[in-house]
C-alpha cells in the first residue's frame, strides 16, 4: 500500500508540474509601460516607466529657426552606426551623403527614429549638450544614446545577443537597422 501511495504522489506531482510550466510558456511576460519625454526648454530626455523616471539624459535640441518638433510620436526603429543623408533643407544644400563612420557624419553611434528627418542621435560634440544647437533633431552623448538604444530594445522585447552588440559596436562602418517589436511613445514638450 505504501508503494501505491508513493506512486500516486509522484504521478500527481509530475502532472501538476507539467501543467504549470506549460502555462508559463503560453503566457508572454508582461512588458513594463515605458515611454520617453523630452523637455525642450530643460534640454533633458527622460525615460519613464509607470510614474517613475528611471533614466535622465542631457541633450541638445533645435536652435532658433530649426526647432525640435513638439507633440506625441512613436519610436519604431533604431539604426546602429547610421549613415546620413542631408535633408532637403536650405542649410544642408552644400552637404553630401555620409557613410556610417565617415568623417563629418553627424549621427554618432545610434539614431533613434521617431519622425524623419527628426531623430534622437549620438554626437561627439559634448559641449553642445544642454544647448539649442541642432537643426531640429535631439543630440545625446554617444555613450548615452547607446545605453538608451539598448534599453529601448530590451523594453520592447527586441532581443539581440551580447555578441551582436559587441559586433555592431566594434565596427562603426556598418549600419544595422533594427525595427522594434513594439513602438515606444515619445512626447516632446516645450
Amino acid at each position: 500500500m505504501r508503494y501505491v501511495f508513493l506512486f500516486l504522489a509522484v504521478v500527481f506531482y509530475s502532472s501538476c508540474r507539467d501543467r504549470t510550466s506549460e502555462t508559463k510558456k503560453d503566457t508572454p511576460p508582461e512588458l513594463p509601460d515605458t515611454r520617453l519625454l523630452i523637455s525642450i526648454s530643460q534640454r533633458q530626455l527622460y525615460a519613464i516607466e509607470g510614474d517613475d523616471t528611471i533614466k535622465r539624459y542631457a541633450i541638445s535640441v533645435g536652435k532658433q529657426g530649426h526647432p525640435t518638433p513638439q507633440g506625441d510620436f512613436e519610436i519604431h526603429q533604431i539604426d546602429w552606426n547610421p549613415d546620413w543623408t542631408p535633408p532637403d533643407s536650405e542649410w544642408a544644400q552644400d552637404e553630401r551623403y555620409k557613410r556610417p563612420g565617415q568623417s563629418g557624419n553627424p549621427m554618432g553611434r545610434a539614431r533613434i527614429i521617431y519622425k524623419m528627418p527628426y531623430t534622437i542621435h549620438g554626437t561627439t560634440d559634448l559641449e553642445s549638450l544642454g544647448e539649442a544647437e541642432s537643426h531640429g533633431s535631439v543630440r545625446m552623448a554617444n555613450t548615452d544614446v547607446i545605453e538608451l538604444g539598448r534599453f529601448l530594445m530590451e523594453r520592447t522585447g527586441t532581443k539581440r545577443s551580447q555578441e551582436w552588440f559587441n559586433q555592431v559596436l566594434s565596427d562603426s562602418t556598418t549600419m544595422e537597422s533594427v525595427k522594434l517589436e513594439q513602438s515606444i511613445p515619445l512626447t516632446n514638450v516645450e
